[in-house]
């Protein structure tokens, strides 16, 4: 057998296999050990690196195209299970014409397998007070967790989703119809493609508010009724336990990217709401020991991270005293 017949024949396992590693390498989970087994797989024989490099054209050329609402449309349809258990188990990489339908496939098919398989377990990143990350996502997103926040990724095939377990995140989400970014929060879902917003859990209702692009919303309530809406740029909603959705409102985009930055802007705020939110962000806590001090009405600019910044100003603004308890609390008093 010549070289030319082998390769011929080590050809269509090489393009398998170049499949299956690139539809692993897509979960953010994948071990560092696994990936680093990967490289050794591709730099074993040229037909490896030749076949990977198809797949991630392919993949290239699917970002793109997906975009199309026709082509999304042919998407969804793809994902359905196929019509037999009985098709063998194998990755589906069909042969096609022309570009425009191979970048199709690509969208749809990487990375499937014929028959379903379970969502892939995920990861989570986490939080603590007076903390912030910002994650980047295999797939070009990213994720902002604010302090005191915890996420859960867990991309398959169909779905890429993020569990908001409790705190606050921006979302910066990479454009593909056909293959939706969901955030779960609590009680319901925001679905989104191509955009940029936030989602904060406060106790039992969760607030969402979109910077840019669309969004939709769908509540899942375990006693209640399911309710939906939409979002476009500049607007926000909340949603309660009850699956009840609020009215749409218009937000301030600028405000509500200050707490990326590390700063708070308030516009005629009470005083007891403002430290119940300066608190998320310090590991000494600020308790208001006089009653008459709740309601005084606050604007300004403030530093999530700048606890004694902040009592200086409370300090010289509104004859605010701040006496320490103990080690973690400080109580806030009026000037006499």
């Amino acid at each position: 057998m010549d070289r030319q017949d082998a390769n011929r024949d080590t050809a269509p396992d090489s393009q398998g296999e170049a499949e299956q590693w690139f539809a692993r390498l897509l979960d953010p989970a994948y071990p560092p050990a696994q990936r680093a087994a990967f490289e050794r797989w591709r730099a074993a024989d040229p037909s490896h690196a030749a076949a990977y490099r198809d797949v991630e054209r392919l993949w290239r050329l699917s970002l793109d195209a997906s975009r199309h609402p026709a082509v999304a449309a042919a998407a969804w349809r793809a994902l359905k299970p196929e019509p037999s258990a009985r098709s063998p188990r194998r990755w589906l990489f069909p042969t096609v014409a022309a570009a425009a339908a191979a970048a199709v496939v690509a969208s749809v098919i990487v990375p499937r397998w014929s028959s379903p398989a379970p969502a892939p377990a995920g990861v989570t990143y986490t939080t603590a007070a007076g903390q912030q990350q910002t994650v980047q996502l295999a797939d070009g997103s990213s994720i902002v967790l604010d302090t005191d926040t915890q996420v859960m990724v867990s991309y398959s095939a169909s779905t890429r989703r993020v569990d908001l377990l409790h705190g606050q995140a921006q979302f910066s989400v990479h454009g593909n119809h056909a293959w939706p970014f969901v955030v779960h929060a609590l009680h319901g879902t925001v679905t989104a493609v191509g955009t940029q917003f936030q989602v904060r859990i406060n106790d039992d209702c969760t607030d969402v508010a979109l910077i840019k692009g669309k969004l939709a919303i769908a509540t899942t309530p375990a006693n209640g009724t399911p309710h939906d809406a939409a979002l476009i740029g500049g607007q926000g909603l909340a949603y309660d336990e009850s699956g009840r959705i609020s009215a749409v409102h218009a937000i301030d985009t600028q405000d509500l990217r200050g707490w990326t930055e590390g700063k708070l802007f308030v516009h005629d705020w009470r005083l007891a709401d403002l430290v119940q939110e300066m608190n998320r962000y310090s590991t000494t806590k600020l308790e208001i020991s006089d009653p008459s001090l709740r309601d005084i009405r606050i604007s300004g600019a403030f530093r999530t991270h700048d606890q004694p910044a902040f009592l200086a100003l409370l300090q010289q603004g509104w004859a605010v005293r701040a006496t320490r308890i103990d080690a973690q609390h400080l109580a806030l008093t009026r000037q006499r």
